[in-house]
């Protein structure tokens, strides 16, 4: 059974916790399914970059730019962000170049970490905004690679304060443009909260993650419930969800709002948005 949220705690330090309950089994299979990560793999290999992070300048409570195209990278930019005492800034793979631009320099962030297909967007992003070091999950020319932050030692995940910044999304407002929609470390705990009475996601359970979606928020919340309650999470592309399900024995679905999946044994869908 996954231990009661706390609020005075981030996700990232109650994450480390569930890890050591479940430090051999799966936590974070990539989409291909090259890179698996044991919880206990996880944990190390988020506090070994957080402290990549902090040798290359990240400051506690500096935003970072996540602009990625899938739940793994995802979970590593955001968990290692926090364990740096950063805020992870999602930036939705839906905007255009001008608007990511637009969002980043908005919040101020000196950093972004992306993926490919979408390294080369980010770059030009980041060109037009504050943003001085683009760090990739992949080989891409003028990035820094992510696998170079994991020499430097390990960081372990700072305090929080409940009504500090855990998140930083950015949502359309009525008038199409962007807008800031920051969450606390209260906050999520909130949200985790009632999905914890909602969602009944166990470690029995292989949940397989369509990309980010939308702002992040519902996103975020429901890939992080999975994961506190030691579940294995699959990234897969959206219209491969049927097929990761049968392979890796699907039991749940993280899916954007609207999609249906007809695998050969039903799923468990999570709609965001």
């Amino acid at each position: 059974m996954a231990r009661p949220l706390r609020a005075d705690m981030s996700v990232t330090q109650q994450l480390v916790e569930t890890a050591v309950a479940h430090g051999d089994g799966d936590a974070l299979v990539g989409s291909n399914a090259d890179r698996r990560h044991t919880y206990a793999g996880l944990v190390s290999t988020l506090m070994r970059a957080a402290a990549g992070l902090a040798w290359r300048g990240l400051r506690p409570r500096d935003v970072v730019g996540v602009y990625v195209p899938d739940v793994a990278c995802y979970v590593l930019a955001c968990h290692a962000i926090r364990a740096a005492g950063g805020i992870p800034c999602p930036v939705s793979p839906d905007l255009s170049v001008p608007e990511a631009a637009g969002q980043l320099a908005d919040c101020g962030a000196r950093m972004l970490l992306t993926a490919q297909p979408l390294a080369a967007a980010g770059l030009a992003a980041a060109d037009r905004s504050w943003v001085r070091q683009v760090i990739s999950f992949c080989d891409a020319p003028a990035t820094t690679p992510f696998s170079s932050l994991l020499g430097m030692g390990t960081l372990q995940p700072p305090t929080a304060r409940p009504h500090d910044l855990a998140l930083l999304p950015y949502t359309r407002a009525a008038d199409g443009t962007l807008q800031p929609a920051g969450l606390t470390h209260l906050d999520l705990a909130a949200q985790l909260h009632e999905l914890t009475s909602t969602a009944d996601v166990t470690a029995a359970d292989v949940v397989l993650a369509a990309p980010p979606v939308g702002d992040g928020r519902s996103y975020t919340a429901v890939v992080d419930h999975a994961l506190l309650h030691g579940a294995t999470v699959v990234a897969a592309m959206t219209e491969q969800l049927a097929m990761a399900a049968a392979k890796h024995g699907g039991t749940a679905a993280i899916v954007p709002a609207g999609v249906n999946v007809q695998a050969a044994e039903p799923l468990r869908l999570f709609a965001v948005i």
